[in-house]
């Protein structure tokens, strides 16, 4: 997974990893009907979780690898789709099935080599089926260049190489590419701009479709993260990213239960689904006037109605956890840690208080107890890869290198084979500077 400034991280390159469901303040629904929350043991929480994690592991691999029909890929579109993201797993598979539209001769393939396409990838193109174009399109040498500084994490070379290319010749795939590239370079605003421009162009892009989900639930747009979501699910139903994507964008949208809201998710989402409004009108009334102190930076306002409606409703989790939250805009973590243990308390499947709850120790460097609650995430739901960087950074910290590395590497590979950026390389390159 929001605004970067909300909190201080345990590194720079922590920021977006470490903390992409930390500020989900939620709202509540004056309009919403009274549910009671559920107060099952955390152990109970995480078998219940991981028997539905069980049965859905192999639609879930086989949703994100599934491939979308698509014309022959041209090297253009090779190249771009390379830049923007998709892992060489998934190219190879969409290659595959949808087949390329140049013949894999030593001339094409010698310049795919230039542009250091995947070596994995350019080797499997002799065997792929080849439907070459009457006339194929010629590839851009600005085009290979910036693949050769993308492949050499020169990201702002690439960007503006890429800029040049959309304003020549604009298209999906070479708007998706810069859209990965200003995301990787944390400018969301223009990553939403260029993933907008790629949909517009083609509306059929499932994967433009799920980076600008991400891209809007990161700006804490929650309206348009459903909207993207709901997209992808039109065109590939049951795609695992894009029910996630409009689940959190339930929260992001301060309504009071995903799973309620949408019949969609029903049994699926035990990451939000028990994250309701309380019965007191009162108390729902102070928790949203709250949410609109803290968005203005009125803290202690925020603070006040936030411990009234506590006191009108004490057990709604929500409101502890948006104490916890405001608390954290301060910052001040000793006091966010009694509230989210409150709320954990509340709602212990909630992944999104238990990613807030495992930075709080971590700010506070209760290491081992950060570690406790980041392992006990990804038992729950082990592609809440989220908690990879923190639980990586809690491992480091407590000379625990070689589990530390391990974790790393299944964020990268995570990362990696659902076509997400990586920043693995640059975390793991802090840890370097700071030990030295």
């Amino acid at each position: 997974m929001l605004s970067l400034t909300r909190f201080t991280l345990c590194s720079k390159s922590l920021r977006w990893a470490c903390l992409c469901l930390l500020i989900l303040a939620l709202t509540t629904m004056p309009g919403s009907s009274a549910q009671e929350q559920e107060t099952q043991s955390v152990a109970d929480a995480a078998r219940a979780a991981r028997a539905r994690h069980a049965q859905s592991t192999e639609e879930t691999a086989a949703n994100v690898s599934r491939a979308t029909k698509h014309a022959p890929f041209s090297e253009t579109q090779l190249l771009a789709w390379t830049i923007a993201g998709v892992s060489a797993p998934d190219m190879l598979a969409q290659v595959q099935a949808n087949g390329i539209a140049f013949p894999p001769d030593d001339v094409h393939l010698a310049q795919l080599k230039d542009a250091q396409l995947p070596p994995d990838l350019l080797a499997a193109l002799p065997d792929v089926p080849s439907q070459p174009a009457s006339a194929p399109e010629a590839v851009l040498q600005p085009l290979i260049a910036a693949s050769q500084s993308f492949n050499s994490r020169d990201y702002p070379s690439a960007r503006r190489l890429l800029e040049s290319l959309t304003r020549q010749s604009p298209n999906a795939d070479l708007f998706a590419a810069l859209g990965n590239l200003h995301s990787l370079v944390r400018d969301q605003n223009s990553a939403r701009t260029a993933f907008e421009r790629s949909v517009q162009l083609d509306p059929t892009f499932v994967y433009a479709h799920l980076r600008l989900a991400g891209v809007y639930y990161n700006l804490e747009d929650g309206a348009q993260t459903a909207t993207e979501a709901r997209a992808v699910l039109q065109l590939q139903p049951g795609n695992p990213q894009a029910r996630k994507y409009l689940a959190l964008s339930m929260t992001v949208s301060g309504t009071a239960s995903a799973s309620s809201a949408n019949p969609e998710f029903e049994g699926d989402v035990e990451d939000l689904s028990d994250m309701k409004a309380g019965s007191n009108l009162e108390a729902k009334d102070l928790n949203n006037q709250a949410i609109e102190f803290a968005h203005k930076h009125a803290l202690f306002p925020a603070e006040a109605a936030l411990k009234h409606a506590i006191e009108l409703d004490p057990d709604v989790a929500l409101y502890h956890y948006n104490l916890g939250w405001v608390y954290g805009k301060w910052p001040q973590f000793e006091k966010a840690l009694p509230a989210y243990q409150k709320a954990k308390a509340l709602a212990p499947r909630n992944l999104a208080v238990r990613q807030n709850l495992g930075h709080t120790l971590c700010q506070l460097k209760r290491w081992n107890e950060a570690v406790a609650e980041f392992t006990e995430i990804l038992r729950m739901d082990p592609t809440w890869n989220m908690a990879r960087p923190c639980l990586y950074d809690a491992l480091y910290n407590l000379g625990r290198t070689g589990e530390a590395a391990r974790v790393l590497s299944e964020y990268k590979k995570f990362n990696l084979s659902n076509g997400l950026p990586d920043d693995s390389d640059q975390i793991e390159a802090e840890k370097k500077q700071l030990r030295n």
